[in-house]
């Protein structure tokens, strides 16, 4: 729709150097380009005036050859023809030319029509999603069949790896990234009528961030992208804030349970904290064991995990023989070592004297 951006794909050889990229609109019928680079730098003397400070590479590195660029700011005058011509050279010195041409259709519906050679490509708006941490949710796609040889979700900081990929019927565990591994598979795996939709389970607040839904079909070499059709391209925004502070009761005496789950059990330190305890804490789990100069001593030998292996993360807290002095609010917080980023859950327990007091 006029005032988004499109995304104008073009995909060479990973394996060689490109000496010179050129996109190109034909109906302008004058001098100027749409996007001219050589020897790794743009020239933007040889750019069309109309598409001067609008048009970027997707990946500057063009990174297995993607030489797709990313138009901003799209409007009627956008619509029509473009064409991508690579230069390449090879080790040996031996260049070779690729050409590749895309139709792009602005329509003010909101959508995107993107055409690669007989296979339309559609690009939607982008879809807020609000949720909150424990919950699950579902990330909707549909490609236009359910003919797809490939189905990525992908988020851009969790690069090379991706959120889920489905590959000739089965989802391929190595090339996902380990927060998302057990949370997450398509709503439909038979994909009827193209449905490609992701369910994420148990949310996180590292879950936030853009999700890409890209869904391929080709042959044998649609797994390097080098010769895929793009078939469907949705992108979703999720926003994942914390919930509520659970509110757990108990009298003086008893034993609680304090819940907390990670994404998994890939992570470099634990900790259970309360406010008021100053510089240490309830209890400190890091690189495989505990950390006793960091526990207050009042919690000492009165806490321990619920499962020590903390099967599919599971960090909750068991604290023991509770006191009036215990009531306050507890966190929890996990430092991943794959994404360096804590997640938190935050708990208000409130202990009560025993009847009679």
């Amino acid at each position: 729709s006029p005032g988004a951006d499109a995304i104008l794909q073009c995909q060479g050889c990973g394996d060689v150097e490109i000496t010179l990229l050129e996109w190109s609109k034909p109906e302008l019928k004058s001098d100027g380009y749409v996007y001219f680079y050589r020897n790794q730098r743009l020239y933007e003397n040889y750019q069309h005036s109309f598409f001067k400070g609008r048009v970027e590479l997707r990946d500057p590195s063009m990174k297995d050859g993607d030489c797709s660029v990313i138009l901003r700011n799209a409007s009627i005058r956008d619509a029509g023809t473009y064409e991508c011509r690579v230069t390449t050279r090879r080790s040996k010195g031996v260049q070779s030319e690729f050409k590749h041409s895309i139709k792009l259709t602005v329509k003010s519906s909101g959508e995107f029509v993107e055409h690669q050679g007989d296979h339309p490509r559609r690009h939607l708006d982008k879809k807020n999603i609000t949720a909150e941490s424990g919950q699950s949710v579902t990330l909707t796609c549909r490609a236009p069949n359910n003919n797809n040889d490939i189905v990525e979700w992908c988020r851009a900081d969790l690069e090379p790896k991706h959120v889920l990929v489905y590959r000739g019927g089965n989802l391929v565990s190595d090339e996902q990234h380990p927060s998302f591994k057990d949370r997450v598979d398509l709503q439909g795996r038979q994909m009827k009528d193209g449905d490609v939709s992701l369910i994420v389970m148990n949310l996180t607040i590292n879950d936030t961030g853009t999700y890409e839904c890209r869904a391929f079909t080709s042959g044998t070499n649609c797994r390097k992208k080098l010769h895929c059709v793009f078939d469907s391209f949705n992108l979703a925004a999720l926003s994942v804030s914390l919930s509520d502070p659970k509110i757990i009761t108990a009298e003086s005496g008893q034993s609680v349970t304090l819940p907390c789950r990670a994404s998994n059990n890939n992570f470099i330190i634990l900790e259970w904290s309360r406010a008021g305890l100053g510089t240490q804490h309830v209890v400190v789990y890091r690189d495989g064991q505990f950390a006793p100069d960091d526990q207050h001593p009042s919690f000492k030998d009165r806490v321990d995990l619920q499962d020590r292996q903390m099967k599919d993360g599971d960090v909750s807290l068991i604290l023991n023989n509770v006191t009036t002095a215990d009531s306050g609010t507890y966190e929890c917080r996990v430092l991943m070592g794959e994404i360096h980023s804590w997640e938190l859950n935050i708990i208000y327990l409130h202990v009560v004297g025993p009847p009679g007091e």
